[in-house]
């Protein structure tokens, strides 16, 4: 309490051994998690260093076969990403998420994986946190044949793009530093859209002035100031050859309107996450998820009737 300094602890796992002694060592310390009040259960979270433990785990005795566990040929390990411009381990993020088969987003604790001296993305694990879900974990695996690109990979793409590669080295030498953000990775259907800020500080500056923001889907590359502008010139890069026979206008303005609408409801997501209003931040991110799927759709039905086999 905020106001009392009063501390109240409550216990979610009774079967807990540690705790089992704790509160038979002060049986007048601990409540029931039935006793939490609503106001704050909405609020819960997965804890991150439990979900790391237990992804460490999975990433091993996750193999059922003896002989595959033991030649360790399915191993999985963490994702990587570059931040700060250093490489390391991503860390577990909070998202909201539509599981498969639901219709409604979840607040998601993810932690991806890629195979062992690999950087695709061969799938994640997931701590729920919402409702009665809270405390279910569940591992999502993508399927073998398929490439996946993982965050190690987009960053690979962004060092490899001849513009993106020289600005940043030159924004790094004149008394600035550039920061790297996290990726975001954006469920859409069977597929994802990869979202990365880039920040510029200068070294007298209290805080980092966002400067370009880097938009990714499949092998396919964005980048503008804005997310709207790097949205709609991902997927214009998509669609050129559609454009380049005489696309009707109105396809054009149907694009353009996508982007827009598509660069709203990702604003609003971040805005209602930072604010912790959940259920706002769900819609908008159902909004932006439907308004991608239709700008992909678009694009690529524009794509197969500009090329006739």
């Amino acid at each position: 309490n905020a106001h009392t300094g009063a501390v109240d602890f409550y216990i979610f796992d009774e079967e807990d051994a540690i705790i089992k002694v704790w509160d038979k060592i002060f049986p007048d310390l601990f409540k029931d998690k039935s006793e939490l009040p609503e106001r704050l259960r909405q609020h819960t979270r997965y804890p991150v260093n439990m979900l790391l433990i237990q992804g460490l785990v999975y990433a091993k005795y996750h193999m059922n076969d003896p002989t595959v566990f033991y030649n360790q040929e399915d191993l999985w390990i963490r994702a990587t990403e570059k931040y700060y411009d250093q490489v390391r381990p991503v860390e577990p993020y909070y998202v909201m998420w539509e599981l498969p088969g639901s219709d409604d987003p979840e607040f998601t604790l993810i932690l991806p994986f890629t195979p062992k001296n690999r950087q695709v993305m061969i799938g994640w694990i997931a701590g729920m946190c919402d409702g009665e879900n809270y405390g279910r974990f569940l591992a999502y695996k993508f399927p073998k044949e398929r490439r996946v690109l993982g965050p190690q990979q987009v960053e690979t793409k962004i060092d490899q793009d001849s513009y993106l590669s020289g600005q940043l080295t030159l924004w790094d030498q004149r008394g600035s530093n550039v920061i790297r953000g996290n990726v975001l990775a954006i469920p859409i259907e069977e597929t994802l859209i990869y979202v990365e800020p880039i920040y510029l500080q200068a070294e007298t500056a209290a805080y980092p002035e966002l400067r370009l923001v880097v938009v990714m889907h499949e092998d396919n590359l964005s980048y503008a100031e804005t997310f709207d502008e790097a949205l709609q010139g991902l997927f214009e890069g998509q669609s050129q050859k559609m454009l380049a026979k005489e696309e009707p206008a109105e396809m054009q303005i149907s694009i353009n309107d996508l982007t827009e609408q598509a660069n709203t409801a990702f604003e609003n997501y971040l805005k209602f996450l930072g604010e912790k209003q959940f259920g706002k931040a769900s819609n908008a991110l159902t909004e932006l998820q439907q308004t991608l799927q239709t700008l992909s759709e678009m694009t690529a039905s524009g794509a197969k009737e500009g090329n006739p086999q």
